[in-house]
């Protein structure tokens, strides 16, 4: 495996030789290479434009796919919490997922494959709570029909006022 600085250095060979035939056996170095900030021979316009090199570029590490997991095998909620969509799943819900990290935030524990879930207004829209994805959350079927009887969002208004 190359390190950055190989691959560099393999880029500026490229574009030496490019250089190269360009100026017909002379290499014009002004015209190609300058100083930029505090990097020597960057490859560059005179507007400013330059090419990145690989070793200004950061290291991102990606997470591993857990053993046996695969998109195919039904585990929607370890899909919707490690990519933020899966095929079967609606857009709102898997986004949902991805935003609460796989926990229902009534009883605190992971969704499974097996659950039933219910997309819930955080403030009911019949209180005034609006339909965006701040105002939304996912809970477990059961932790949705406790915190919707406990919310005040079933009061009609006539329950409010008896006369």
């Amino acid at each position: 495996m190359l390190n950055q600085g190989k691959v560099d250095h393999l880029i500026y060979n490229k574009l030496r030789a490019w250089a190269k035939i360009r100026g017909k056996g002379r290499i014009n170095k002004d015209k190609y290479w300058r100083t930029v900030g505090n990097k020597n021979w960057c490859f560059s316009t005179e507007d400013g434009l330059e090419l990145f090199t690989h070793s200004s570029t950061p290291i991102v590490r990606h997470t591993k796919v857990k053993g046996e997991a695969s998109p195919f095998n039904g585990d929607w909620t370890y899909w919707s919490k490690r990519r933020g969509k899966y095929p079967k799943t609606p857009k709102r819900v898997s986004r949902l997922i991805k935003k609460q990290k796989g926990i229902c935030p009534h009883c605190g524990l992971y969704f499974t494959s097996t659950d039933s879930v219910e997309v819930d207004h955080i403030q009911p829209t019949s209180l005034g709570g609006k339909d965006i994805y701040d105002n939304l959350q996912l809970l477990h079927k059961h932790c949705h029909d406790t915190k919707t009887a406990n919310d005040g969002s079933l009061i009609k208004n006539h329950d409010k006022n008896p006369f």
